[in-house]
């Protein structure tokens, strides 16, 4: 492409790689711009199958809902984020890779904290962990979540605190038959989905995310022995309730 110096400006698009004349890219921050074909935005439905890190026994990815469209959001396309439409909020779902390890979930977190400030009201910012046992604890889902909400719910400023929100119709504390139960074993991809997180700043939802995917870890080792029952899920479930307990109580003292 021919340059005349000092009469057309031309920038390079930071995702594609393309050069192309200003006015038909936008400014992302400081250093990146963006052309109109890399801003494609997926269906609902469209899956993210990037993965980041060394494969392992256990995986899992976040939905960043945001509550507008600015192009300043798409920084996270730099760290294999992909755009959704979702039509219960104002912004677009951004639906993280997968992750194999927590030491690049959490590099990730905590270089799109800024981010945060466009996570609104009405934004939530799910998790989901890779379990092949879903049906399973959807059967002792009872067992497993009941100890666990009842100590949410008796302790509201302590749960928006750690989860970043409290319980609403998109994140039921109540167990029943719906996807949108706070842990939800309903999602259309083998996974255990944590509904109530919300990003309010990376200390904090890497904390409350690291307690899920260790809780599910916890579920994923036990649940598939021969022999697993209703009584052991019961078990399972207060155990969980302590270890949540536990971590809030150094949440409190740290925070």
């Amino acid at each position: 492409m021919l340059k005349i110096k000092r009469f057309l400006e031309y920038k390079k698009c930071t995702y594609c790689g393309k050069e192309f004349l200003a006015f038909y890219v936008s400014k992302v921050n400081k250093i990146d711009f963006i052309c109109q074909d890399c801003k494609h935005i997926y269906g609902y439905a469209y899956k993210n199958n990037t993965y980041k890190g060394k494969q392992s026994k256990i995986s899992f990815s976040f939905e960043f809902e945001t509550s507008s469209r600015t192009t300043k959001l798409y920084e996270l396309l730099k760290y294999n984020f992909v755009a959704c439409v979702d039509a219960s909020i104002s912004g677009f779902e951004w639906k993280s890779p997968i992750f194999y390890s927590k030491k690049s979930f959490h590099n990730v977190c905590r270089k799109i904290n800024d981010l945060s400030r466009y996570v609104g009201n009405s934004c939530g910012t799910h998790l989901h962990v890779g379990t092949p046992y879903k049906d399973l604890i959807c059967k002792y889902e009872h067992e497993f979540f009941t100890p666990i909400l009842k100590e949410m719910k008796e302790n509201k400023q302590e749960t928006i605190k750690f989860w970043g929100r409290y319980f609403n119709s998109y994140c039921d504390s109540a167990i029943y038959c719906s996807r949108y139960n706070t842990f939800n074993t309903r999602s259309s991809v083998e996974t255990l989905e944590f509904r109530l997180l919300k990003f309010i700043n990376a200390e904090q939802y890497i904390r409350a995310c690291d307690f899920c995917i260790d809780t599910t870890k916890y579920i994923n080792t036990f649940i598939g022995q021969s022999g697993f029952n209703k009584e052991q899920a019961e078990k399972m479930g207060e155990i969980i309730a302590k270890k949540y307990k536990e971590v809030i109580n150094k949440c409190v003292e740290s925070c």
